[in-house]
C-alpha cells in the first residue's frame, strides 16, 4: 500500500475514508465518487490510483469495507458494519475521533 507514497499521505487518505464511513455508515460509492466527494482538502490531491490502493487495503486486508459489483466496471465500497467498533477504536487510537 505505501510503496512510493509517504506513509503519512497514505494514513491521511485512509483516515479520511474511515471518518466518512463512521459519519455516514450507510454510504456507498465507487472509487471515483470517493475520490471526488469523501476526501478532505488535505487529501483531495491524491491520485485515483492511490484511492483505489487504499480501498483495496481497507476492503481486502483490513476487511473494514465491503465491495459490491455495480455493473460492468463499477465497484461500490462501503462500511462493513460488523467492524464499526473496530474502525472507531482505530480512529480513536490515532486521535482522529472522540
Amino acid at each position: 500500500m505505501q510503496s512510493d507514497e509517504s506513509s503519512d499521505d497514505s494514513a491521511l487518505l485512509i483516515r479520511d475514508i474511515l471518518i466518512h464511513v463512521i459519519k455516514h455508515p450507510d454510504a456507498k460509492d465507487t472509487a471515483e465518487g470517493i475520490h471526488k466527494f469523501w476526501l478532505s482538502a488535505q487529501t483531495a490531491h491524491q491520485s485515483r490510483d492511490k484511492v483505489r490502493e487504499a480501498l483495496k487495503y481497507l476492503s481486502e486486508q483490513k476487511r473494514w469495507l465491503t465491495q459490491k459489483n455495480a455493473g460492468a466496471a463499477a465497484t461500490l465500497y462501503g462500511l462493513d458494519k460488523r467492524y464499526l467498533g473496530e474502525v472507531r477504536a482505530y480512529l480513536r487510537r490515532r486521535g482522529d475521533v472522540n
